[in-house]
């Protein structure tokens, strides 16, 4: 029997937690061991120590140093996803980390032509592809069904508690465009299959500036020109009020020759409003759930959950021999993902310029 796949996480903030408690059900199942946990905050490092029987590091180097494991996920913030993935390469790791896959382009290219060339996979947790409604909306696209593409729209906003409380301390090295927009632009590529070519952004300042952070962007819109023709409009704004029901609220909309197609990925059909809770809350079932299992008990699942373990499904294919170039598309690997980087950058590019930018093809 092949042994259970032996992984370290590293960063145990809000979806460092969520990814704990993802594998900690995976190791339940049989299918990996949890060795370690790396978290520089005592506070949090304290709260995933608890019920966890695994070793606990204030360092990550010292993590993958004294551990021995396969693979290591990484839910740090998102600056410092380069020099946690750098540290796995060096100790021949393969690694989940959270998107974006980084925030300087020519450093991320570097880093997928490394693994690559060291024979390690690199998987980015871009979990809008899992979506069901998105993987039809795919499917649809490249069955012709809507003709050729003109032009779209996306909104994806999140309640001002996410980056007021949720990433306070790092913030400032944040933005709309890298926190939520490179989900969308990551997307969009995925399910178009076309390259975005220049972007104009313009953003709006002064709500979270006077809560004390200063020179963060509360909302930024993006309009992007794809090779082809194709036009979309991206809305990304993280200062809803408190009174929102729901943190996210996100959807996609594509028009084309022949027809069109929205997705709606917010409001999605559960509602409830009860007397211990501030407010009403608007779920979205589908992408977040604990289903019963009859031997494991509650199992974390949903579309959310499943991009994470999906990265155990690419691991355990290439342990039973298939070759990386085989697996190549099947999963959201760097080299994938570095449109969305590239995108981003050029989105800052545009904000600080006042003008149209190119998106740079790779370094």
């Amino acid at each position: 029997m092949t042994a259970p796949l032996r992984l370290g996480l590293v960063g145990c903030g809000t979806y460092g937690m969520q990814m704990q408690r993802v594998f900690a059900a995976q190791q339940r199942m049989g299918r990996v061991h949890l060795v370690a946990l790396a978290e520089p905050d005592a506070a949090r490092r304290a709260r995933a120590q608890t019920g966890f029987d695994g070793a606990v590091f204030a360092d990550a180097a010292r993590m993958m140093a004294d551990c021995p494991m396969d693979a290591v996920l990484i839910a740090t913030p998102d600056h410092l996803h380069a020099p946690v993935i750098d540290m796995a390469l060096h100790h021949g790791l393969h690694v989940l980390t959270q998107k974006p896959l980084g925030t300087d382009p020519a450093l991320a290219t570097r880093q997928v032509a490394a693994f690559a060339q060291a024979g390690l996979i690199l998987y980015v947790d871009l979990h809008k592809r899992f979506d069901p409604a998105h993987i039809r909306l795919r499917h649809d696209i490249a069955s012709g069904a809507f003709g050729r593409l003109l032009y779209g729209s996306v909104h994806m906003e999140d309640r001002i508690e996410v980056p007021s409380v949720w990433l306070a301390d790092w913030v400032r090295q944040s933005s709309p465009a890298w926190f939520l927009g490179v989900n969308f632009f990551d997307l969009v590529t995925w399910v178009t299959g076309l390259e975005p070519a220049r972007v104009f952004a313009t953003g709006q300042t002064g709500v979270l500036a006077a809560l004390g952070f200063a020179g963060v962007w509360d909302s930024v819109q993006v309009k992007v020109d794809y090779v082809g023709g194709m036009s979309m409009h991206y809305d990304l704004s993280w200062v809803l009020p408190a009174a929102f029901p729901s943190v996210v609220n996100q959807g996609i909309r594509l028009v084309g020759t022949a027809g069109l197609a929205e997705v709606d990925s917010q409001d999605r059909g559960y509602f409830s409003a009860t007397a211990a809770a501030p407010g009403s809350v608007q779920a979205n079932p589908f992408g977040m759930y604990d289903r019963l299992d009859p031997r494991f008990g509650p199992v974390p699942d949903g579309y959310l959950r499943q991009a994470m373990t999906g990265f155990l499904n690419v691991l355990e294919a290439h342990r039973a021999g298939i070759g990386l170039a085989d697996l190549a598309g099947t999963y959201p690997d760097g080299a994938s993902a570095l449109t969305s980087v590239r995108l981003a950058a050029a989105v800052d590019q545009s904000l600080a310029s006042g003008r149209p930018e190119p998106v740079l093809p790779p370094a």
